[in-house]
């Protein structure tokens, strides 16, 4: 898989702008299915997934879905889950670079979308972050505490800034970051420009509109995440 060198600030997180994921997401599409890029289409995170040597798996994470997906880096014994049966947590073994999903995104089609972003954003954890997660660990003590968590409960906003215009800091930075580069997999800035050559002159100034039904269903994402997935390429103010 495509390896992504970058400085890494105090944190040990590594400094990747917006410029740098377009690039490394479509250089990572590129090896992995080019048709993505010169036809556009719904990406396979499921190929994806296992081309970088991932497993996937779904389980219930809480009682309230508060959590949608989780990376583990390490090996570990005492990952919490929740069983529904039951009604409470129990703990799991779980192999190092396994991306765990909720349950309950695969079983309502409802869902659909947002499984497919939750996959992108534990994907992206899995290349541009696995350093961090192991070093994280290292520092701990622990083997098993090497686990990103993602607990978004929508698509989010992909600026990289604070409410006061800063930019984000520690591992809200990199959230950030995996969010992006899900956008990114899910949404390639060169697949949108052939879309965007489709729809011609001819929509006027309602060129966006037609642009993100298009991205909708060739991209097989919701409203929401095309219409920020626009916005980050400054082609639309939302």
């Amino acid at each position: 898989m495509v390896t992504c060198a970058s400085r890494l600030d105090s944190n040990g997180i590594p400094l990747l702008s917006k410029d740098q994921l377009e690039r490394h997401g479509e250089r990572i599409l590129h090896a992995f299915s080019p048709a993505v890029l010169e036809n556009p289409q719904p990406t396979d995170l499921d190929g994806l997934i296992r081309e970088m040597g991932f497993n996937q798996e779904y389980q219930y994470l809480s009682h309230n879905k508060v959590y949608l997906g989780l990376t583990v880096f390490n090996d570990t014994d005492m990952l919490p889950v929740y069983n529904p049966v039951l009604n409470r947590a129990e703990f799991i073994s779980v192999k190092k670079n396994t991306i765990i999903i909720e349950g309950t995104l695969a079983e309502n089609p409802a869902y659909e979308h947002r499984e497919r972003f939750t996959l992108g954003h534990e994907a992206a954890h899995g290349l541009i972050h696995a350093e961090y997660y192991k070093r994280k660990a290292e520092f701990a003590g622990y083997s098993d505490t090497s686990v990103g968590i993602y607990a978004k409960p929508s698509f989010p906003d992909l600026s990289g800034v604070d409410v006061n215009g800063k930019r984000l800091q520690g591992e809200a930075w990199l959230e950030w970051q995996a969010n992006y580069l899900a956008a990114v997999l899910l949404m390639p800035k060169a697949a949108i420009k052939k879309l965007r050559n489709q729809i011609g002159p001819e929509m006027g100034g309602y060129w966006h509109i037609e642009l993100i039904n298009k991205m909708i269903t060739v991209f097989n994402v919701s409203e929401q995440a095309a219409r920020v997935r626009l916005a980050s390429l400054e082609y639309l103010t939302i």
